[in-house]
């Protein structure tokens, strides 16, 4: 999985794409990125089976996207707290 596409998942589950749908708008907004870039990407990751996606309405994350998600962002903290209390960086530098 590229970097990439790990932006987009953690995008969607922060954004609450586990429970509802996230509109293209808000995702382009959230990594400052352009709305067709977004599209292309959401296609991308609904063809590997890691979102539900619906032209005009929005997309959300499968039972496997969420697993995927869920592993970025735990990995993501552990660094964090990892970075803060070991290295003694600060929160807003981790």
């Amino acid at each position: 999985m590229t970097p990439n596409k790990e932006d987009y998942l953690k995008a969607i589950y922060k954004l609450g794409g586990m429970e509802e749908l996230v509109n293209n708008k808000q995702i382009a907004e959230t990594l400052q990125i352009a709305p067709a870039s977004v599209t292309e990407m959401l296609g991308k990751l609904k063809r590997e089976g890691l979102i539900h996606y619906e032209p005009y309405k929005g997309s959300c994350l499968t039972p496997e996207g969420i697993q995927v998600a869920i592993s970025l962002v735990r990995g993501h903290r552990l660094w964090e707290v990892f970075l803060m209390r070991h290295l003694g960086y600060s929160w807003s530098e981790a």
